[in-house]
C-alpha cells in the first residue's frame, strides 16, 4: 500500500511540475490564452490535489499505527499469560517437592526439616490456587511442629521459615487458612528450640 502511495504521489509531482511549467511557458511565449487567474487557479487545484493526499498519507499512517499498537498490546497480554502460566507450572513443581521432602523428612525423624518444608510447601499450594491438599498439609504442619519439641533448629532452616512465613502471610488467600496455621505455628514455638549453626558454617 506505501509502495503505491509513494508512485502516486511521485506522479502527482510530476504532473504538478509539468503543467506549472506548461503554464509558465504559455503566458510567456503568448501560444495560448491563459490568464493568470486561470493559472493561480490551476496553482491552487494542484496545492489542494496535494493536500488531501499528504491528509489521506497520514491517516493511513496513523491507522497502521493503531494497529501496530493494538498488536503490540495483544502480543503484551499473551506473554503475561504465558508468564503467568510458567510460573505456576514452576510454582506446582516446588510444591510437588516440598510437600515430598516434608514426608521423607519426618520419615527419618528430622520434624524440624520436615516442618521447614511443610511451610515451603503450603506457601507453593497458595500460589497455584489448589486447595485440596491444604487441609492435609495443615494437618501434617501440626503434627511435624509437635514432634519437633525436643529437636534443635539449624539456623539456616530458622531463617528459611521466617522467610516463608512472611511470604505465607502476605499472601491474599491467607485468611482462608489463618486460624489453623497459626494454631500449627503456635505448636511448634510451644517449645524453645535450640538454634545451632549449620556443620557447613561450622
Amino acid at each position: 500500500m506505501k509502495k503505491n502511495l509513494k508512485i502516486i504521489f511521485l506522479l502527482l509531482a510530476v504532473v504538478g511540475i509539468l503543467v506549472i511549467a506548461l503554464l509558465l511557458i504559455f503566458c510567456n511565449v503568448s501560444l495560448a490564452d491563459v490568464s493568470l487567474d486561470t493559472f493561480i487557479g490551476v496553482m491552487v487545484t494542484m496545492i489542494g490535489i496535494l493536500v488531501t493526499f499528504a491528509v489521506g498519507w497520514q491517516i493511513i499512517n496513523a491507522l497502521e499505527i493503531k494497529n501496530k499498537l493494538a498488536e503490540m498490546e495483544k502480543l503484551k497480554v499473551e506473554i503475561n499469560s504465558q508468564r503467568e502460566k510458567i510460573e505456576k507450572i514452576s510454582a506446582r513443581s516446588r510444591y510437588d517437592i516440598a510437600l515430598n521432602r516434608s514426608y521423607m523428612l519426618y520419615k527419618s525423624g528430622e520434624c524440624v526439616k520436615a516442618f521447614v518444608s511443610a511451610l515451603e510447601a503450603i506457601q507453593y499450594c497458595l500460589q497455584i490456587d489448589e486447595y485440596e491438599e491444604l487441609d492435609t498439609i495443615l494437618n501434617n504442619l501440626k503434627e511435624f511442629a509437635a514432634a519437633s519439641y525436643n529437636q534443635p533448629c539449624y539456623s539456616s532452616d530458622k531463617d528459611t521459615m521466617i522467610a516463608t512465613d512472611s511470604e505465607i502471610r502476605k499472601s491474599p488467600k491467607f485468611v482462608l487458612i489463618k486460624d489453623r496455621y497459626e494454631d500449627a505455628i503456635r505448636v511448634y514455638n510451644m517449645f524453645p528450640k535450640c538454634i545451632i549453626n549449620d556443620k557447613k558454617h561450622e
